[in-house]
């Protein structure tokens, strides 16, 4: 966990190479908008290109419905 931010645990989702070991064809597919992942207590998850992007989704969740 990097952060929390009200209540939502926020991770990197790739902050190192050994994700990409055991699978590298995953390495090609990777999507950069879901390089941070936000977790909720409830279990909701958000993806983001960045931290500053899942405190704003986190924020005003309607803009990014």
């Amino acid at each position: 966990m990097i952060e929390n931010y009200k209540g939502w645990d926020i991770t990197l989702t790739w902050d190192d190479n050994h994700s990409f070991i055991n699978n590298s064809s995953s390495y090609n597919t990777f999507n950069q908008k879901e390089k941070w992942k936000g977790v909720n207590l409830k279990g909701k998850s958000v993806y983001g290109a960045s931290l500053k992007e899942i405190r704003h989704i986190i924020d005003y969740p309607r803009l990014h419905k």
